[in-house]
Protein backbone atom coordinates (compact mmCIF):
# COMPACT_ATOMS: atom_id res chain seq x y z
CA UNK A 1 0.00 0.00 0.00
CA UNK A 2 2.84 2.55 0.65
CA UNK A 3 3.94 2.26 -3.03
CA UNK A 4 0.75 3.21 -4.25
CA UNK A 5 0.33 6.67 -1.79
CA UNK A 6 4.17 7.51 -3.68
CA UNK A 7 2.79 7.05 -6.78
CA UNK A 8 -0.48 9.05 -5.86
CA UNK A 9 1.65 11.88 -4.17
CA UNK A 10 4.03 12.20 -7.35
CA UNK A 11 1.13 12.08 -9.59
CA UNK A 12 -0.52 15.15 -7.55
CA UNK A 13 3.26 17.30 -7.07
CA UNK A 14 3.52 16.77 -10.65
CA UNK A 15 0.36 18.56 -11.41
CA UNK A 16 0.81 20.77 -8.70
CA UNK A 17 3.88 22.11 -10.38
CA UNK A 18 2.65 21.79 -14.01
CA UNK A 19 -0.36 24.65 -12.92
CA UNK A 20 2.59 26.66 -10.99
CA UNK A 21 4.13 26.69 -14.64
CA UNK A 22 1.49 27.33 -16.13
CA UNK A 23 0.35 29.99 -13.79
CA UNK A 24 3.82 31.80 -13.52
CA UNK A 25 4.02 31.80 -17.45
CA UNK A 26 0.71 33.57 -17.65
CA UNK A 27 2.19 36.18 -14.87
CA UNK A 28 5.44 36.86 -16.69
CA UNK A 29 3.53 36.91 -20.31
CA UNK A 30 0.84 39.58 -19.24
CA UNK A 31 3.95 41.50 -16.88
CA UNK A 32 6.24 41.91 -20.04
CA UNK A 33 3.34 42.35 -22.86
CA UNK A 34 3.62 45.75 -24.50
CA UNK A 35 1.10 48.18 -23.45
CA UNK A 36 -0.75 50.07 -26.47
CA UNK A 37 -3.12 51.57 -24.51
CA UNK A 38 -3.08 55.61 -25.34
CA UNK A 39 0.74 55.52 -24.68
CA UNK A 40 2.82 57.15 -27.18
CA UNK A 41 5.47 55.63 -29.08
CA UNK A 42 8.90 56.97 -28.57
CA UNK A 43 10.50 59.68 -30.05
CA UNK A 44 13.05 58.61 -32.45
CA UNK A 45 16.14 61.25 -33.12
CA UNK A 46 18.90 60.86 -35.67
CA UNK A 47 22.02 61.22 -33.69
CA UNK A 48 26.15 61.22 -35.28
CA UNK A 49 28.49 60.69 -32.32
CA UNK A 50 30.82 61.57 -34.54
CA UNK A 51 30.55 64.58 -33.88
CA UNK A 52 32.04 65.56 -37.35
CA UNK A 53 30.09 67.52 -39.69
CA UNK A 54 27.85 66.26 -42.74
CA UNK A 55 27.25 66.54 -46.32
CA UNK A 56 23.71 65.32 -47.50
CA UNK A 57 23.18 64.80 -51.31
CA UNK A 58 19.00 65.29 -51.85
CA UNK A 59 18.23 64.32 -55.68
CA UNK A 60 14.85 62.75 -57.56
CA UNK A 61 15.78 59.79 -59.23
CA UNK A 62 14.82 60.90 -63.02
CA UNK A 63 17.05 59.51 -65.96
CA UNK A 64 17.55 63.14 -67.04
CA UNK A 65 19.81 63.93 -64.00
CA UNK A 66 21.39 60.69 -63.33
CA UNK A 67 24.70 61.59 -64.69
CA UNK A 68 24.77 64.80 -62.40
CA UNK A 69 23.65 63.11 -59.58
CA UNK A 70 26.14 60.59 -59.73
CA UNK A 71 29.21 63.29 -60.38
CA UNK A 72 27.80 65.31 -57.47
CA UNK A 73 28.11 62.07 -54.90
CA UNK A 74 31.54 60.92 -56.61
CA UNK A 75 32.60 64.13 -55.57
CA UNK A 76 30.96 64.53 -52.10
CA UNK A 77 32.79 60.95 -51.77
CA UNK A 78 36.24 62.05 -52.79
CA UNK A 79 36.29 65.18 -50.37
CA UNK A 80 35.21 63.04 -47.41
CA UNK A 81 38.14 61.48 -47.23
CA UNK A 82 40.27 64.54 -46.99
CA UNK A 83 38.19 66.30 -44.71
CA UNK A 84 36.54 63.67 -42.06
CA UNK A 85 33.35 65.37 -43.09
CA UNK A 86 30.41 62.27 -43.22
CA UNK A 87 28.33 61.94 -46.95
CA UNK A 88 25.18 60.55 -47.52
CA UNK A 89 22.45 60.54 -50.34
CA UNK A 90 18.51 60.44 -50.80
CA UNK A 91 17.73 59.78 -54.01
CA UNK A 92 13.93 59.05 -54.47
CA UNK A 93 11.23 59.71 -57.12
CA UNK A 94 8.86 62.85 -56.39
CA UNK A 95 7.39 65.03 -58.97
CA UNK A 96 7.28 68.22 -57.84
CA UNK A 97 8.64 70.72 -54.62
CA UNK A 98 5.76 70.06 -52.64
CA UNK A 99 6.82 66.21 -52.40
CA UNK A 100 10.57 67.25 -51.73
CA UNK A 101 10.31 69.44 -49.00
CA UNK A 102 9.56 67.53 -46.38
CA UNK A 103 12.46 64.77 -47.17
CA UNK A 104 14.80 68.15 -47.14
CA UNK A 105 13.16 69.27 -44.17
CA UNK A 106 14.19 65.71 -42.80
CA UNK A 107 17.71 66.32 -43.29
CA UNK A 108 17.81 69.57 -41.58
CA UNK A 109 16.48 67.39 -38.79
CA UNK A 110 19.14 64.80 -38.73
CA UNK A 111 21.60 68.01 -38.64
CA UNK A 112 23.04 67.73 -42.06
CA UNK A 113 25.69 70.64 -41.90
CA UNK A 114 25.90 70.95 -46.08
CA UNK A 115 22.64 69.94 -48.00
CA UNK A 116 23.13 69.71 -52.11
CA UNK A 117 20.16 69.29 -54.16
CA UNK A 118 19.87 68.39 -57.60
CA UNK A 119 16.67 68.13 -59.83
CA UNK A 120 14.20 70.45 -60.30
CA UNK A 121 11.71 69.41 -57.23
CA UNK A 122 14.39 69.55 -54.51
CA UNK A 123 16.03 72.70 -55.97
CA UNK A 124 12.27 74.23 -56.15
CA UNK A 125 11.76 73.12 -52.57
CA UNK A 126 15.00 74.31 -51.19
CA UNK A 127 14.08 78.66 -50.59
CA UNK A 128 10.94 77.13 -48.22
CA UNK A 129 13.55 74.56 -46.20
CA UNK A 130 16.47 76.98 -45.62
CA UNK A 131 14.31 79.67 -44.81
CA UNK A 132 13.58 77.93 -41.55
CA UNK A 133 17.28 76.21 -41.25
CA UNK A 134 19.81 78.99 -41.15
CA UNK A 135 22.21 76.54 -39.33
CA UNK A 136 22.67 74.73 -42.72
CA UNK A 137 24.34 75.27 -46.08
CA UNK A 138 22.28 74.74 -48.98
CA UNK A 139 23.94 74.28 -52.63
CA UNK A 140 21.88 73.74 -55.63
CA UNK A 141 23.14 71.75 -58.63
CA UNK A 142 21.90 73.72 -62.16
CA UNK A 143 19.05 74.86 -60.70
CA UNK A 144 16.16 75.69 -63.38
CA UNK A 145 16.34 79.54 -64.39
CA UNK A 146 14.47 81.84 -62.44
CA UNK A 147 14.52 79.31 -59.12
CA UNK A 148 14.47 81.92 -55.94
CA UNK A 149 17.71 80.45 -54.22
CA UNK A 150 17.55 82.66 -50.93
CA UNK A 151 19.47 81.33 -48.82
CA UNK A 152 21.39 78.96 -51.06
CA UNK A 153 24.58 78.74 -53.72
CA UNK A 154 23.94 78.07 -57.28
CA UNK A 155 26.76 75.58 -59.07
CA UNK A 156 26.62 74.78 -62.20
CA UNK A 157 28.10 70.78 -63.12
CA UNK A 158 31.25 72.03 -64.51
CA UNK A 159 32.07 73.32 -60.82
CA UNK A 160 31.38 70.55 -59.18
CA UNK A 161 35.32 69.35 -58.51
CA UNK A 162 36.16 72.28 -57.79
CA UNK A 163 33.91 74.50 -55.36
CA UNK A 164 31.94 71.54 -54.35
CA UNK A 165 34.61 69.72 -52.84
CA UNK A 166 36.24 73.46 -51.17
CA UNK A 167 32.29 73.34 -49.44
CA UNK A 168 32.79 70.14 -47.74
CA UNK A 169 36.86 70.84 -46.99
CA UNK A 170 35.32 74.33 -45.47
CA UNK A 171 32.50 72.70 -43.23
CA UNK A 172 35.43 70.22 -41.57
CA UNK A 173 37.57 73.23 -40.60
CA UNK A 174 35.01 74.80 -39.02
CA UNK A 175 34.32 72.62 -36.69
Amino acid sequence: MKISSQLQFSRGSKLAAAVAVVLLGTALSAWLWPQGGGETSARVVANDYSGRPSACLAADDSAAIAQTVQHAWTVLQQSRQDSQVNVQQLVIPVKDAAEAAPYLSGLTAQRCSLIVTVGAPFNGALPSVAKDASHVRFIAIDPPAGTDLKGATALTTGQLPERLGQSVRDLAAEH
